[in-house]
């Protein structure tokens, strides 16, 4: 994933026509850990890669990237779904929706979060960015700016992804899996 993402950000910031400190301005990621990140070095954590992509006016799916897949009808193996690790606490976002519907507006995610781990901070998305939340299995603590909400499986939340938001694992033996339907068409600039 590092080198595919290390060629996506390459991409994104070239075809704007930005140089590393443009790009760590809009994205507010230090030029060092762009130019790391550009070359492979380093694998960014959630909360960097949140601030990529809100820099860049995309969502995190389509920085990650994945094949260009459209039709009336798509099946995604799991070998060919994008997905972002994040090798410290084993953090694991996949995309579950081809590029042409991330396109439309609409991301579904399915993440895994292994025991007494965090995602780490997510930035605020844009305005108009709305997150519909489901846990599958285990628990899960969900951080919205200052509220915190504790969650179940079975349990679902919709919330205005406007404020800074994290997801941790309270359990020490049960992974938190947990689905979001991501609504980016109000986030669109």
């Amino acid at each position: 994933m590092t080198a595919v993402l290390a060629t996506r950000f390459k991409e994104l910031r070239e075809g704007r026509r930005w140089s590393l400190r443009e790009a760590a301005d809009k994205t507010g990621v230090s030029k060092s850990m762009l130019s790391k990140i550009e070359r492979g070095l380093t694998s960014p954590t959630a909360t960097v890669l949140g601030k990529l992509a809100e820099g860049f006016g995309i969502s995190i799916s389509q920085l990650v990237g994945g094949e260009e897949l459209s039709g009336d009808v798509v099946v995604m193996p799991r070998a060919e779904q994008a997905v972002f690790r994040v090798p410290a606490t084993g953090f694991e976002r996949r995309s579950l929706s081809p590029l042409a519907a991330q396109n439309s507006g609409v991301d579904f995610v399915v993440n895994v979060l292994p025991p007494l781990q965090s995602s780490g901070t997510f930035p605020p998305h844009r305005a108009g960015v709305e997150e519909t939340l489901t846990v599958a299995s285990g628990r899960l603590g969900l951080q919205l700016g200052d509220e915190k909400y504790d969650l179940k499986a079975g349990d679902a939340i919709f919330y205005r992804a406007h404020v800074s938001h994290r997801f941790d694992n309270p359990s020490d033996s049960e992974p938190a899996v947990f689905f979001i339907v991501i609504n980016n068409v109000g986030g669109r600039s």
